[in-house]
């Protein structure tokens, strides 16, 4: 029997939220999406019959660096643009669902395009038209399992999303093996995103609108009806978790709908929007795509070739997101694997680089295998280390920290900030590298560089969210001016939640 005005006792384990559970994992499979066209683009730049159609010589060289940017980047910016869109006119006016439905359409469309294409200038039009699609499911695919999932399993739920982003890229990286040397095996490959659109497509059928978005349509009854099948039939439960919905909905409708300029004026909107969108850029920026769309290019100048040691990395981020998400982010919390995971990948990235520059002989313009070897391993490592933390974590953290007010507009701007500049700058800046007198080396050392300038960041900007609902993360943020944000940088650099909690407090009214 619950206390009135305490929150019953919640049932636990994963088979006592078995719909919940079902619905998210169906929902994050729009994680392929995103994985398998960052990931295949990586072999089908080596594919023969690729680089035939594309005219392009059988080695790379500074302008086909570029043409390459310009192909990831293509997806990007079609990714960025939708994100910010997306989030304010679809996933906020119509609701996560529909948002789901159209980035699944866009994305098989995209990937028709590609598969289909005569030319690079058709080539890029398919890719911007799936950055499109999946700018519009990596905004509403996160924030739908974040809204959806109890916050007990909530890190594990969301972790699923960025599980099925490492599947697809393993999954890429095969079938572009097996299909390397046949004539049509690049269109085989980029046209596989179109099964996958039409799949999700016909999926949702069965999957509802989240129990937050009916609120705040006014359709209460129909919220309850949903959360109380998504709580395993305790609508105990699920009344109790809808009136802090109601309550936070309440306050929001006191002070109206809130606009782009409130976004960016008011400091509790702010805080969270800033935090967020850092986080999604040194997601990227810490080298992660780097290794995702150019490794291959990046093994071949370390004179490594096989199957083999391209799925190893692959397979450990995998092996970490899996580990992250599903072992420890419930248990450690967010904060320790973003922190201690940046530090990882930061070791990995040096010792690497220090590696390939060390052991490069100028001569014959190559390193020996032994040291390629080691190389390889430490890529390795970092793949697990950012599988195990930032791969799934910073995708988490944003659509755990924003208000319900902005969540549609704020998670639209984080994910745009991975998909733009981030992921411009990687896309650009990464072959571009590699093809210079820099090389590997100088390429694996500047992305450590980056994860070393990204650690203090990670050490007094996050606090942590675990075992919170979303209404009790949002008040986290609260400060403003900068004797605020010291006692918040404070907080957090001692590891204290309840630190940074009693600080707000004190110096934001209850009302905000």
């Amino acid at each position: 029997m619950a206390v009135e005005g305490q929150l019953p006792e919640k049932q636990n384990g994963c088979l006592a939220n078995s719909y919940a559970l079902g619905v998210c994992a169906f929902v994050a499979f729009t994680g392929f999406f995103h994985g398998y066209d960052n990931g295949v683009v990586n072999d089908v730049f080596t594919m023969p019959s690729f680089r035939s159609m594309m005219g392009w010589p059988e080695e790379d060289n500074a302008t086909v660096a570029l043409w390459e940017g310009f192909t990831v980047n293509g997806f990007n910016l079609g990714a960025a643009i939708s994100a910010v869109l997306a989030g304010h006119l679809l996933v906020d006016r119509h609701g996560r669902w529909p948002a789901l439905l159209v980035g699944s359409l866009l994305f098989a469309a995209g990937g028709a395009l590609q598969a289909a294409a005569m030319n690079t200038a058709m080539l890029i039009l398919g890719r911007v038209v799936a950055g499109v699609g999946v700018g519009i499911t990596s905004s509403a695919g996160p924030a739908f399992i974040a809204e959806v999932a109890p916050e007990k399993i909530r890190g594990m739920l969301v972790g699923i999303y960025q599980n099925n982003v490492c599947l697809a890229i393993v999954a890429a990286a095969l079938l572009n093996y097996f299909v390397h040397d046949l004539e049509v095996g690049w269109r085989l490959s980029l046209g596989l995103q179109v099964a996958m659109g039409c799949l999700v497509c016909g999926g949702l059928y069965f999957v509802c609108e989240t129990p937050r978005f009916l609120e705040s349509k006014g359709r209460s009854a129909e919220a309850l009806q949903i959360l109380t099948r998504l709580r395993s039939g305790d609508e105990a439960v699920a009344s109790q978790e809808l009136k802090e919905v109601q309550a936070e909905l309440m306050e929001e409708q006191q002070t109206g709908e809130a606009t782009w300029a409130e976004v960016f004026t008011t400091p509790y909107f702010r805080n969270a929007v800033v935090i967020g969108c850092l986080t999604q850029f040194f997601q990227i920026m810490t080298g992660i795509n780097a290794m995702v769309s150019f490794s291959g290019t990046l093994f071949q100048a370390l004179g490594v070739a096989g199957i083999v040691p391209s799925l190893i990395p692959f397979v450990s981020f995998t092996l970490g997101n899996a580990v992250g998400s599903f072992l420890l982010v419930d248990r450690a919390g967010r904060r320790v694997l973003l922190l201690w995971g940046m530090a990882a990948m930061c070791v990995s990235m040096m010792v690497g680089g220090i590696t390939a520059l060390a052991a490069h002989d100028p001569e014959s313009d190559s390193i020996d295998a032994v040291a390629g070897y080691v190389i390889i391993a430490t890529i390795v490592f970092y793949m697990f280390a950012f599988g195990i933390s930032w791969g799934f974590g910073a995708w988490l953290y944003i659509s755990e920290i924003m208000p319900l007010r902005v969540r549609g507009k704020a998670v639209g701007l984080c994910t745009a900030m991975n998909w733009g500049p981030a992921n411009v700058l990687s896309a650009f800046l990464t072959p571009q590298m590699i093809a210079s007198p820099m090389g590997p080396g100088g390429t694996l050392l500047f992305f450590g560089c980056v994860c070393l300038m990204v650690i203090p960041f990670a050490a007094t900007c996050i606090p942590e969210t675990k075992g919170k609902t979303l209404e009790e993360v949002v008040p986290l943020f609260r400060f403003s001016g900068w004797s605020g944000f010291r006692k918040f940088v404070k907080g957090n650099w001692q590891g204290g939640l309840g630190y940074v909690e009693a600080q707000y407090a004190d110096t934001v009214p209850a009302s905000k």
